[in-house]
């Protein structure tokens, strides 16, 4: 009876206190002192100035403009995403982009460890539920002129340690580093896509210049073939047809370059796409002709469409509940446990019963300072992840600046290298007539040639670099990210209760 009175009135007090006792301090998003712009300091290209505009009217949760202080990072709906890559329009890079997401091994490992993350939500969440278990053993002995006896006992054992200032900390804790993980495995799948379109891009591109130094070898080879029988006819020089055999033998290796550069680009799609090189092939195709445009909207956005960030501002969560594991150190371990046993000498023997019934406890007194340096440890943790998360909203806003500059001046760069290349068709032409009209010599003919590949080589690798761009824009913005992929891990969204 005594022990009664001892033991519930203890074990409600602990309930009703620890149950509503969280040591880590109130979890609030960081405070990024700076500022966040109102606007991308490059968003000035042609299509982009109006976007910003539009963006800032209907974003969700916009900025105010006025406010100089950085926006608090919450998780939002934004919305049902379509995959970002339909922008592009074309079928096969659709079908590149499943294949990826269903067979990309490196995909799969971090889905693996994604779900490591959840399942130890669980071993967290079971900290608030006593362990019961059922111990049971038989025993046969024997001796010299004795005969053997046979012994059987069993029971229940129960123990829970009522200490739920430690795990209220560790699920929630838990629940940030899972929704940190979904946020990683997002993160890796829009560098997987993003890697994938770029290389397709690429491969692309290659496949437009292999056109072009195709068509071109066929001009090379009939000029070499001409001038050839003009020297025979002695109408040129030896010199005007070694000049037209060695543009046409420059122009094979580089078409044979170019072979080897989409054979690699090749493969590694393969490899993201999870198959083997030996067995992939990607027909020929010419370059897409269009540049899609892309409104970066406003820079508080991608507090929630880039998944790093977010994976960033979890970690900052787990921390800030690191801080309440170790001041927990400092709060007694309290344990009720219970004991039912039995034995008996044999199954028609008399039993013999036991039980026992308890609590205990324990109190830090003196551990040379250890529980103290595990705070600052956990604080110092605190103010590492906040400075993480600080550096990747700069770095985020510095990728989006640099594509959307990117993006300008390789517009104009294009425009420039069209006109140039146009001009050098010209100039082509008109030194290919003087040389027939014998005005000119071969060499003004093959240094018209060499302009001429030149300049429409480059028209394509600029819209080859001009579809990636727009990829890496795209990536920089967060892709298709949505906080809705880790909104279910996270027990408060965002610190709001």
């Amino acid at each position: 009876m005594t022990l009664r009175l001892l033991f519930l009135p203890l074990c409600l007090f602990t309930l009703l206190f620890t149950g509503c006792l969280n040591l880590s301090p109130d979890y609030a998003p960081p405070d990024l002192s700076g500022g966040m712009p109102a606007a991308y300091r490059e968003d000035t290209g042609s299509g982009n100035g109006s976007a910003a505009q539009a963006a800032k009217r209907t974003a969700p949760g916009a900025a105010n403009p006025e406010d100089k202080g950085w926006r608090e990072a919450r998780p939002a709906d934004l919305g049902a995403r379509s995959p970002w890559w339909i922008v592009f329009s074309d079928p096969l890079l659709d079908d590149l982009m499943q294949k990826l997401g269903a067979a990309n091994q490196n995909l799969a490992a971090t889905a693996a460890t994604l779900r490591v993350s959840l399942a130890q939500i669980g071993i967290a969440r079971s900290a608030f539920f006593p362990g019961l278990g059922a111990p049971f053993s038989t025993e046969r002995a024997g001796a010299q002129n004795k005969s053997a006896n046979s012994s059987y006992s069993g029971g229940l054992q129960s123990s829970w340690e009522i200490s739920f200032w430690n795990a209220l900390p560790a699920l929630e804790a838990a629940q940030a580093e899972a929704a940190a993980a979904a946020a990683d495995f997002a993160a890796l799948r829009l560098l997987l896509q993003a890697e994938l379109a770029q290389n397709y891009f690429l491969l692309r591109s290659l496949d437009s210049r292999q056109e072009l130094y195709e068509s071109t070898i066929i001009a090379y080879r009939r000029a070499a073939q001409l001038t050839n029988s003009q020297f025979r006819g002695g109408m040129a020089t030896r010199v005007d047809y070694d000049q037209a055999a060695a543009q046409l033998a420059g122009a094979e290796a580089q078409l044979a370059a170019l072979k080897r550069q989409r054979a690699e680009l090749e493969h590694g799609i393969a490899l993201l796409c999870g198959q083997a090189a030996s067995g992939f092939n990607l027909p020929r195709a010419s370059l897409a002709g269009h540049i899609p445009r892309v409104p970066p909207g406003l820079p508080a956005a991608l507090l929630e469409r880039r998944p790093d960030v977010a994976a960033a501002e979890r970690r900052v969560a787990s921390a800030n509940e690191e801080i309440g594991l170790a001041r927990a150190a400092w709060f007694p371990s309290l344990t009720l446990g219970g004991d039912f046993l039995w034995k008996a000498a044999g199954w028609q023997s008399a039993a013999l019963y036991s039980w026992s019934l308890g609590p205990g406890g324990i109190l830090n007194i003196f551990e040379g300072g250890r529980i103290l340096a595990q705070s600052e440890a956990a604080r110092a943790g605190y103010d590492r992840e906040i400075a993480n998360y600080r550096q990747s909203v700069l770095s985020a806003l510095k990728e989006v600046e640099d594509n959307l500059s990117a993006l300008r001046y390789l517009e104009q760069e294009a425009a420039a290298r069209g006109r140039a290349a146009v001009a050098a068709r010209s100039a082509l032409r008109i030194a290919l007539s003087q040389y027939e009209g014998g005005l000119t010599t071969y060499l003004q003919v093959v240094s018209s040639q060499t302009t001429a590949l030149s300049n429409e080589s480059s028209v394509i690798e600029v819209q080859g670099l001009r579809l990636a761009t727009v990829v890496n824009l795209i990536k920089a913005l967060g892709g298709g990210f949505s906080r809705e992929e880790i909104a279910p891990l996270i027990g408060r969204a965002g610190g709001e209760e």
